[in-house]
C-alpha cells in the first residue's frame, strides 16, 4: 500500500512526528506545574472563555472565506490556510474550558488551574485530531484510497515547511499521498495526547474531590 511505502520513504520525517508527539504527551503525564493548585473563578472563567470562543470563531470563519484585504495574496493565502487548519484546534480549548467552568459554577466550586492547563491541551488535540482527520481522508479521495501519488499545491506550504527540516527529497514530501499518511501518524498521536490530558484531568479532580470529602 502507497501509506506504507510512503512511511518508508519518509521515514526520518515520520519519525520526527512520533517524537513530537511522544515528548508532548510526556509532558502532559508527567509535568507538575508550580502554579497548579491555584484556582480562578468558575464565573468568570465561563463568560471569558466564551467571549473569546465567539470572537475567535467569528475571525476564522471570516478569514476561511478569503475576504478583501489590503494585504498581498501571499498574505490571504497563509490567512486561509492558517484559519482552515488551525480555526477547529484552537476554537477547541475556550468551548471546553467554557463547559468545564459552567459545571464548576453549577457546583459552587473553583478551577484549578492544572486543570485548566491539562484540558485545554485535551481539547486542542482532539480538534487536531478532527481537522488532520479532514486530511487523511481528503488525501484517500484525491489520490483514489492512497493508491498512486498525487502532486500537492501551495496549500501545504506549512507542511513543507516542517518537511525540509529532514532529509526527504522534495519529489516525496509535495505529494497529498505523503501528507496523508503523516496525517494518520498526526491522528493517532493527537487522540493519545488527548487521552493523557484528559485521563490526568479526571485524576487531578478525583483526588481534589476526595481531599474536600476527608475534610
Amino acid at each position: 500500500m502507497l501509506v506504507i511505502q510512503t512511511w518508508l520513504n519518509a521515514w526520518s520525517l515520520c519519525m520526527g512526528l512520533v517524537c513530537f508527539l511522544v515528548v508532548l504527551s510526556t509532558v502532559a503525564h508527567y509535568a507538575r506545574l508550580p502554579w497548579g493548585k491555584c484556582t480562578v473563578s468558575a464565573r468568570l472563567l465561563f463568560w471569558s472563555a466564551l467571549l473569546f470562543w465567539i470572537v475567535f470563531m467569528s475571525i476564522v470563519t471570516t478569514l476561511i472565506d478569503s475576504p478583501y484585504l489590503p494585504v498581498s495574496q501571499e498574505a490571504i493565502t497563509w490567512l486561509f490556510m492558517l484559519s482552515a487548519f488551525l480555526g477547529l484546534p484552537l476554537s477547541m480549548p475556550p468551548f471546553a474550558v467554557a463547559f468545564w467552568a459552567l459545571y464548576a459554577a453549577a457546583r459552587r466550586e473553583r478551577v484549578r488551574l492544572s486543570t485548566l492547563a491539562l484540558l485545554s491541551l485535551g481539547a486542542f488535540a482532539l480538534g487536531a485530531a478532527t481537522s488532520n482527520m479532514h486530511d487523511v481522508l481528503w488525501c484517500g479521495i484525491i489520490t483514489h484510497g492512497y493508491s498512486k501519488p498525487y502532486p500537492a499545491g501551495g496549500d501545504l506550504a506549512f507542511f513543507y515547511a516542517v518537511a525540509k527540516l529532514f532529509p526527504v527529497p522534495e519529489k516525496t514530501y509535495a505529494d497529498y499521498a505523503t501528507f496523508g499518511a503523516c496525517m494518520i501518524i498526526m491522528v493517532m498521536g493527537e487522540l493519545s495526547l488527548a487521552a493523557v490530558c484528559l485521563r490526568r484531568v479526571f485524576v487531578i479532580e478525583s483526588v481534589s474531590r476526595a481531599d474536600q470529602d476527608a475534610r
